[in-house]
């Protein structure tokens, strides 16, 4: 219909046992842009935070004691688990609008507490930067699942999938930014030490914690100002204005649904792996000669290769609605090329077959992301999204733990063959601060690489969805409007729409603003 009408031909409607249905008038609104925006760049922000030590772990040990970069790392993973729970039925019991403000706050609060480590003694710098950390991890849990919902809370059908690519895409994207910028303002020991009997401190970690800390307070402020409820006053599809199942019938549903534990499974895999990598790429690289500088290119190209698959992912299933396919075709190349890459870093002097493949699993595997969680909506609705994507996302931190420990069990002290090439150390020499352990040992990349074909066949083969929530709305003949900047009205029987037989034109909608 005419935006601008407020009037419908009758012979638009070809079957008069119509007449006793309910047609309801949908709309979006332009704030649904703002919402996402804020959920977006929170989730940027949260995720610098995470990974800006990881990059340059080697320094950050010295600056903050041994091993100090995987604690900061995985203190999100340990954190996730025991408060996603609580996030998920907060979520879903009192709404959007808190979940975005706790996630706002929570990582405000951890990212100021992490900027003052930065100028305490070195006995109080880790306690109190990683209790910073801490609480900013306890925002995750919150943010995870944020993205599915907005989208489907306040856009329209046809837009689901790009405003959660939107949404998550946000996440790797910090794990860009974090790539980049952390090698380039840590470069040497001498950014890291700190020599009182000179009086001297250390600005570059202070400028890492800065980064994350600025950027964190001013999302706050925006989320806390412009977020200012949580669902539209009419909904966006007939998806949306259908009221969701109790907390813990959601989540008996999901257990009981065999393609949603599949997708579980696989997708908390492939997250997991994600994670992983991310926490250890610098250590993975070290041990063969390449710099921090590469490893941070090499998951920078990663990460924009994940912004161009997931975003065509996104559009593509928005139009065609192939949810299944695209998660099949894009998650078995994923694991071919990861596999490969993996591969590749046991070998020295191989850059470019790295950058290439690294861009490559990105475009892939970051592509299976969005199109995942979509598809987790599809299987258990009218379960809310908040339960079967924040079940997955949670998923995905119980994997990445088990592989950080597996990881962690099988690495060794570094070969004598790549002394003469390793760049783990740090210092004039082997016994100054360093990673001391040689990560890149094949076995591990054995065990990693049969999890992922694994994990590709079992999607491949068994996973059978039903989308639930597409046939829903193909099932009712429903008017989809896009109004802007004035409301209608929500529900109307089509007999009172039409009044007569002829070929007239009879009210569509009425403008709230003239009642």
């Amino acid at each position: 219909p005419n935006r601008t009408s407020n009037k419908l031909p009758v012979n638009a409607i070809t079957d008069e046992s119509a007449c006793n249905k309910i047609y309801r008038v949908y709309r979006v609104y332009r704030q649904r842009w703002v919402i996402l925006a804020v959920v977006a760049l929170l989730n940027n922000s949260n995720t610098m935070s995470w990974i800006s030590f990881a990059p340059v772990s080697n320094y950050v040990d010295a600056f903050y004691g041994s091993k100090a970069a995987n604690w900061f790392s995985l203190v999100y993973i340990i954190c996730t688990i025991p408060v996603g729970m609580f996030a998920i039925w907060m979520g879903s019991s009192f709404g959007l609008r808190l979940a975005i403000l706790i996630a706002a706050w929570t990582n405000g609060i951890g990212g100021t507490v992490r900027f003052i480590s930065s100028f305490l003694p070195l006995h109080l710098r880790f306690p109190i930067g990683i209790f910073g950390q801490a609480v900013a991890a306890c925002a995750y849990p919150f943010i995870m699942f944020l993205p599915s919902k907005v989208a489907a809370s306040w856009f329209g059908e046809n837009e689901r999938a790009l405003a959660t690519t939107i949404g998550v895409m946000a996440n790797p994207l910090g794990v860009l930014m974090a790539n980049i910028l952390s090698p380039q303002i840590v470069q040497s020991l001498a950014d890291v030490r700190v020599i009182p009997e000179k009086g001297e401190s250390n600005f570059q970690v202070l400028i890492i914690n800065a980064v994350t800390f600025v950027p964190s307070i001013l999302i706050c402020l925006v989320a806390t100002f412009c977020v200012i409820r949580s669902e539209p006053r009419t909904p966006p599809s007939r998806s949306a204005a259908q009221l969701h199942v109790p907390f813990l019938l959601g989540m008996k549903q999901c257990f009981t649904n065999k393609a949603y534990l599949l997708l579980l499974i696989v997708m908390g895999g492939g997250i997991g792996m994600f994670n992983c990598l991310y926490t250890v790429i610098q250590q993975l690289f070290c041990a063969t000669g390449h710099s921090n500088s590469f490893s941070g290119l090499c998951a920078a190209l990663m990460i924009i290769g994940g912004v161009f698959g997931a975003t065509g992912s996104g559009m593509f299933v928005d139009r065609t609605k192939l949810y299944e396919e695209t998660m099949k075709v894009c998650m078995s190349l994923a694991v071919f090329f990861g596999i490969v890459f993996l591969q590749l870093t046991l070998h020295p002097g191989l850059t470019i077959y790295l950058a290439v493949t690294a861009f490559l699993f990105g475009v892939l595997g970051l592509a299976t992301y969005p199109v995942g969680l979509e598809l987790a909506s599809e299987c258990t609705f009218p379960v809310s999204e908040i339960t079967s994507t924040g079940l997955v996302v949670l998923s995905g931190q119980v994997h990445s733990i088990a592989y950080v420990a597996i990881m962690s069990l099988f690495s060794r002290p570094l070969q004598s063959s790549y002394k003469h090439i390793q760049v783990c150390t740090i210092g004039s020499d082997a016994d100054s601060t360093s990673i001391s352990q040689d990560s890149s040992i094949s076995i591990i990349f054995q065990v990693m690489s049969g999890i992922a074909t694994l994990l590709a066949i079992v999607l491949v083969v068994f996973f059978k969805p039903t989308c639930k929530r597409m046939e829903a709305e193909k099932n009712t003949r429903d008017i989809s409007l896009k109004a802007n900047g004035k409301e209608v009205c929500e529900i109307r029987q089509l007999n009172d729409l039409i009044s007569t037989k002829d070929e007239s034109f009879v009210p569509l909608a009425r403008q709230q603003s003239s009642s």
